[in-house]
């Protein structure tokens, strides 16, 4: 039995390995002749068809799965190969899910195939897919080891899980007999895998929480891991552990490594990217020794900054053994490495922003950026001569017959690094001189440190390493520099408003009636204490999904806020009353007020829609707030909207609302949403119920124009509230995010009036109609700027015949009845003439200015000090000083 308060993986393993023929043991291992043993390295108990006693770890055992002539073998081929085993073993292929994992509120990026099925709600998960069993290429995006790609030869931010999954063991699906079985003879017949050389480790999967987990038989051959057979089989939860009714068997093959082994190319990078390389390496100008660099490959693995505590120490090592100098590492190893680290880079930056991620300051397009940047600064370093956007395109090409959605990629990935990389160069002008600062202090950059000046200042640890070089500056930087300034695959919560109250737990969910538009209605008081009440049931709407709560009035009692507690409505008075328990009280909604938010939550559909349309696909719906007086709307954008930007958006919207808009509320089950609309369900951070609630806004012609899984009340059979769209504004709230402010229905018209009133106070003051004011006031800034131009010039006049009043002196201390400017220019002029004069200056008001000249024997600050012993404030120089006398 499995102890609760042993839950980590060290003691499951332990507690698998007791009963490793339960947990582990397989039929094809019986039939095969495998047998267990244990590691006399690590201490991992692993399966082998032969006698061994090391495990096939590469962090003790280098590769040797190398050929003398690699086979190269194109990427969609190789799947293919993949795909065709499985289909005969009747297996569903499906089409990969984005790599923004939109269904998970909880992650930025989908980091393993098995996600693609999870759903969580409420804390717990559940499973949706279209087949059982079945494989899927899906990409997975990571950012824990980016100091390692390029280096190890098997590193990625981005590759294929290529996912072998079955659900719903024993009732369908298979289990571990039926995996193994497959997962060997894939290995032994289509990779053509010795069974001497393929090694079975055993291992546990776990959820973060471990609400969900079970033993896995990783696979190794030749030093390399090829993927992992987990078996999902039990689930925690109200403190205790229980086998799942449902078990999932979840296969993890690493695709791009699988081809590298298949080919048996240097590296991965190799494989992978063959026929890109090829079209690229008469492009790149440095000296390349394929001999130096097949001596390191063999050994790359071991320099993995997660398992080595001083990499810079391990890489001499490692160089001297493979007899390799330093200065070929340098000068023909460490170029391609970049080469290849920009290759991968690129990749991933092309299916994120395919699938609507950008770069930025925040969440997951933080690591986007820095990605982005590395690259950027190894094409700088290494003076490589093709673009991003170019192997970004050769990467789509190679890729087409099983991504086709690349290709259609290329403007706003061409755009998007365009402006990334301005932005980069202007924040490294900034960051160069800090650099150099902390450089001359110090020559440790600490990890705080590196993250401080990457998110200040964009600067990568590449970019600080060649500061210190040109400078001739030992650097030391943390050994995983990178783990320093990643965000974690998982989403930071935002906070939620909520109420400083304990309800009892007898009281049950409130009845909502706002769905089906009540307006009032008669309800009993089931909780009263101080301004608190729930009702049994409601037609006021709480506070949710950024729209504002209902107001109105409880037997004549002023509602000024709702919320939800668990289940239950509290309604949140002006002023604390007493109501009976089980009273029937009345409950009457602000109509006016609901029908404002209403137009203002259907209105942010639309322009959310009209952003993706317009701005791009990238352009999704990252945050917005629904209030009575306005709304706003965060999407996702590279750069500042343009005023034309603005007018189609503003164009887009009104021409669906004027030709006719049908606004449909759908109860839904959550796969037929997802088939039928796509992820962009969950363009509001909808939360994946398996019966979902989802807003459909379809045209005049009955094509849907936006459907969302949206809890908030919408213009459902009264289209009419939402009116005009007028956009009032737009910002930048934070880099990647375009913030537009808008009105709608009725508020549009309240602003609009608003308007005029400005207008029309404007336009008597200027003695003009409402729509020449800017006329009039253009007229009175060109007279004003004429005004101001003539001050200058009588300025100058007064200052030179001051000046020529105060004569030669050389010390001058007068008050004068001027401006603190007027007082600059007299000085000025005097000094200008006399450049042996210092001249001191105050007005009634306390004004103080002095300036010494040239040739002045004492200092302008000095000289204030010396003659105003008490009260000034104020500061200056040997040339100038200014302040004010305080009384």
């Amino acid at each position: 039995m499995l102890n609760p308060n042993m839950l980590s993986k060290p003691e499951l393993r332990k507690e698998f390995a007791k009963e490793y023929q339960k947990y582990y043991g397989t039929k094809i291992f019986e039939q095969e002749g495998f047998s267990r043993h244990t590691c006399k390295v690590c201490g991992m108990n692993f399966w082998s068809a032969v006698d061994r006693d090391v495990c096939e770890d590469s962090a003790h055992t280098t590769y040797s799965f190398f050929k003398e002539k690699p086979t190269p073998i194109n990427y969609t081929d190789h799947w293919k190969r993949f795909a065709e085993f499985f289909k005969k073993n009747r297996h569903a292929v499906i089409d990969r899910y984005p790599v923004v994992s939109r269904w998970r509120q909880d992650l930025y990026f989908n980091i393993a195939s098995i996600l693609d099925f999870q759903r969580i709600e409420n804390g717990r998960m559940s499973f949706e897919y279209s087949a059982n069993p079945l494989v899927v290429p899906q990409i997975c995006l990571r950012f824990g080891d980016i100091q390692n790609i390029g280096v190890t030869g098997g590193h990625f931010t981005s590759f294929m899980m290529a996912g072998q999954h079955a659900f719903d063991y024993p009732k369908h699906g298979y289990w571990r007999d039926r995996t193994i079985e497959l997962n060997y003879k894939y290995l032994t017949e289509v990779l053509g895998i010795k069974k001497e050389e393929v090694v079975y480790h055993e291992d546990v999967w776990a959820m973060g929480d471990f609400s969900e987990f079970g033993p896995s038989l990783e696979f190794f051959s030749k030093g390399i891991e090829l993927g992992n057979n987990v078996f999902t089989q039990f689930e925690y939860a109200g403190g205790k552990i229980g086998e799942l009714e449902g078990k999932v068997v979840d296969v993890g093959w690493g695709f791009d490594r699988q081809l590298w082994y298949a080919t048996g190319f240097d590296t991965a990078y190799e494989a992978v990217f063959h026929n890109v390389l090829e079209k690229l390496k008469h492009r790149i100008h440095f000296e390349f020794d394929s001999k130096a660099f097949g001596k390191f490959a063999i050994v790359a693995g071991e320099l993995n900054v997660d398992e080595v505590k001083n990499i810079h120490e391990k890489e001499k090592e490692l160089l001297k053994f493979i007899g390799v100098s330093q200065h070929d590492y340098q000068n023909k190893i460490k170029p391609m490495q970049a080469v290849y680290a920009i290759l991968d880079h690129t990749r991933t930056l092309l299916f994120a922003i395919s699938d609507g991620a950008l770069p930025s300051n925040m969440g997951g397009g933080y690591n986007l950026r820095i990605i982005l940047r590395r690259a950027l600064d190894f094409m700088e370093k290494y003076k490589l001569e093709f673009t991003m956007s170019e192997a970004a395109d050769l990467i789509a090409a190679d890729l087409k017959p099983l991504f086709p959605e690349l290709s259609d990629s290329h403007d706003i990935f061409a755009k998007v690094v365009e402006v990334e990389k301005a932005r980069y160069i202007k924040s490294k002008e900034n960051g160069r001189k800090i650099v150099e600062g902390l450089l001359a202090k110090s020559s440790a950059i600490e990890p705080k440190q590196l993250r401080t000046l990457y998110e200040s200042n964009g600067v990568t640890p590449e970019f600080i390493a060649d500061i210190a070089k040109s400078k001739n500056v030992e650097l030391q930087l943390p050994e995983n520099a990178y783990g320093s300034i990643v965000e974690g695959d998982y989403a930071r919560k935002e906070k939620q408003k909520k109420l400083d109250l304990v309800l009892p737990d007898t009281i049950k969910p409130t009845k909502q009636l706002y769905y089906d538009f009540a307006e009032d209605a008669n309800a009993k008081v089931v909780y009263s204490k101080d301004k608190y009440v729930v009702l049994d049931r409601t037609p006021f709407y709480p506070e949710g999904g950024g729209q504002d709560p209902d107001h109105g009035m409880l037997d004549g009692a002023h509602v000024v806020d709702v919320q939800k507690v668990g289940g239950a409505i509290v309604h949140v008075l002006a002023e604390p009353k007493r109501f009976k328990a089980g009273a029937t009280v009345e409950a009457k909604v602000n109509v006016d007020r609901r029908k404002r938010l209403i137009a203002h939550h259907t209105a942010t559909h639309l322009i959310s829609a009209a952003a993706r349309k317009i701005l791009g696909k990238h352009a999704w719906q990252e945050g917005a707030r629904k209030y009575q007086e306005r709304a706003h709307i965060d999407v996702g954008h590279y750069d500042k909207l343009t005023l034309e930007e603005i007018k189609a958006l503003e164009d887009q919207v009104n021409s669906w609302v004027i030709n006719g808009i049908k606004v449909n509320a759908y109860e839904m089950e959550r796969g037929k949403a997802e088939h039928k609309y796509g992820f962009s369900i969950y363009q509001g951070h909808g939360v994946p119920a398996r019966e979902m609630r989802i807003i459909a806004i379809e045209d005049k012609n009955g094509n849907t124009i936006d459907a969302e899984a949206c809890g908030g009340l919408h213009a459902v059979h009264q289209e009419s509230v939402v009116g005009l769209i007028k956009i009032i504004d737009t910002s930048r709230p934070h880099d990647g995010i375009d913030r537009i402010e808008f009105v709608a229905g009725l508020a549009a018209l309240d602003y609009f009036r608003k308007e005029h009133s400005e207008l029309d106070k404007s336009g008597k003051e200027l003695n003009v109609e409402r729509l020449k004011v800017h006329e009039a006031l253009a007229r009175t800034l060109d007279e004003k700027n004429q005004l101001y131009k003539k001050t200058v010039e009588y300025r100058e006049i007064v200052a030179q015949s001051i000046a020529k009043e105060l004569g030669d002196r050389e010390e001058v201390n007068e008050t004068l009845d001027f401006p603190r400017e007027m007082l600059r220019s007299i000085a000025s002029t005097v000094t200008e003439k006399n450049k042996k004069s210092v001249v001191l200056l105050r007005n009634k008001e306390g004004d103080v200015v002095c300036i010494a000249g040239d040739h002045a024997p004492t200092g302008a600050i000095e000289f204030v000090h010396s003659r105003i012993r008490t009260g000034f404030k104020g500061g200056g120089s040997k040339k100038a000083a200014e302040g004010k006398i305080l009384v």
